[in-house]
């Protein structure tokens, strides 16, 4: 008789080293995620910089366009995976099915300026260079979000409850040590080597994420709640239907659309992130060799912490550590943007918020499972996801035109708060530093009011997702 402990997630039943075999292989999934993400957001900037793009297109195409179509797709795909029922599951499918175009989109990313020679110069007063770039990018975001959205929701329903904290902690791990990898190997050739980089982090993601969906399975799941027959309507009518249960699900409850808005201001923090990178670069001087570098200690100090994490945010809670973490990330923005100026100032002002950050990063991944409901899990998190990336989208283009102004101002031009000028504390991408300070403070303090009220409305209804009452 085997009388091995068994741990539950939905109808799947595990022993210990079960659970230990599927968080192995859905941290390798993290792990390609992670490194085929870091190609795209840190080298194609300086892609698309080194081939005379300026701030504002980079800002629009790779923040505005792509963050919209996370808003379009993010409810179709969230939805549509919370109702599908395969012998795959419902997650897996979706991820496995994108897989190989989205790797080879990335891989391409560094050679389409070879199609130039059979373009015309311009199309439309638009160059041809910079329309294959962003056609490019755009095609890559469609495969890509298939993953970047269904991972986080796999992770609920293959994980046990108990043991989800830890994997947030793990899977934050795996995510800094992709990171390693990336800034070690990969990242200091993005100038001059993109034509390696972008293949190599395209094999490694296929490679990783194919053995992921092969080797993980999902349990079985209920009927999808409202089913219906097929047949019973027109599909525009259940399409419509459809729509309507979405937005009263998710935006017609003061509990959701409350965190809504913490998850709101945190995102628009990481609007300027695809000028992070430039901001070491050109604002503190730093070689690319350097700025890896110093992602790699971050990504060992975000290891250490995420892996210590996963336990004390078990005993604390999601939402303390959470609040805790946002004020540290709010003071070292801040402290960020006054004292960094070279390579080892960066170090003594980032380690410190990569500390905070991974607190809140398994903080946060813990919050998602104390306040959505398993059985909607997918189109609750998407409502939130769509208002972050419809916002961001709208934020990025002023944000670039900003960006420009800066770039382009000289050495007379002054921004004035009263009497004080502002421009040396902006100039050379500095100010990326400010605005992520700004947005994580009213986070912090949404995220304090939405915790007094949680705590209300689960004493006054007497359940833990006053939501559902």
């Amino acid at each position: 008789m085997n009388n091995a402990p068994k741990y539950e997630c939905g109808t799947l039943r595990y022993s210990l080293m079960q659970v230990v075999g599927v968080f192995f292989w859905m941290l390798a999934g993290a792990f390609a995620f992670t490194i085929l993400t870091c190609c795209f957001t840190s080298a194609s900037p300086f892609l698309f910089r080194n081939n005379g793009l300026s701030d504002t297109f980079i800002a629009v195409i790779l923040g505005t366009v792509l963050s919209w179509m996370n808003t379009i797709m993010n409810p179709i795909v969230s939805t549509a995976s919370d109702r599908c029922r395969s012998r795959l599951g419902r997650r897996i499918p979706f991820i496995l099915y994108t897989a190989f175009p989205a790797a080879v989109l990335l891989a391409a990313m560094p050679f389409y300026k070879h199609l130039l020679a059979f373009l015309p110069e311009t199309v439309l007063g638009i160059s041809s260079l910079a329309l294959l770039l962003g056609f490019g990018a755009i095609a890559f975001n469609f495969f890509w979000l298939f993953v970047g959205i269904l991972y986080y929701y796999l992770i609920p329903d293959v994980i046990p409850d108990k043991f989800v904290a830890r994997y947030f902690g793990m899977y934050r791990v795996a995510g800094a040590a992709a990171g390693i990898c990336w800034g070690k190997l990969l990242f200091p050739y993005v100038e001059s080597h993109p034509q390696i980089v972008y293949p190599a982090a395209a094999a490694i993601y296929l490679v990783l994420i194919l053995l992921m969906c092969y080797i993980v399975r999902e349990g079985e799941y209920p009927p999808p709640e409202n089913s219906c027959d097929k047949n019973s309507a027109a599909w525009y009518v259940r399409f419509y239907r459809n729509i309507l249960v979405y937005f009263k699900e998710c935006y017609c409850h003061k509990y959701y659309l409350l965190f809504y808005m913490t998850s709101l201001a945190f995102a628009l923090s990481g609007c300027v992130n695809i000028f992070l990178n430039f901001f070491y670069r050109y604002g503190c001087n730093m070689d690319m060799q350097s700025i890896g570098t110093l992602g790699v200690w971050m990504s060992l100090v975000t290891i250490i912490t995420c892996f210590c994490a996963g336990f004390l945010v078990d005993k604390l809670g999601g939402f303390c550590s959470s609040l805790g973490a946002l004020a540290l990330m709010m003071l070292f923005n801040i402290l960020g943007g006054f004292f960094i100026t070279d390579y080892t100032t960066a170090l003594i002002w980032r380690i410190p918020l990569a500390i905070a950050g991974g607190v809140y990063a398994v903080a946060s991944g813990r919050m998602l499972v104390e306040v959505y409901p398993r059985s909607k899990f997918g189109m609750i998190a998407s409502g939130s996801n769509l208002l972050c990336s419809l916002f961001v989208g709208l934020i990025n283009w002023p944000i670039g035109k900003f960006s420009e102004f800066l770039k382009t101002a000289d050495s007379s031009t002054s921004v004035m708060l009263g009497n004080w000028d502002l421009m040396p504390y902006l100039r050379g991408y500095r100010f990326v530093n400010y605005w992520c300070a700004i947005c994580i403070f009213i986070s912090f303090l949404l995220l304090l009011y939405f915790y007094i009220f949680m705590q209300r409305k689960r004493i006054a209804s007497g359940v833990d997702r006053p939501a559902e009452k």
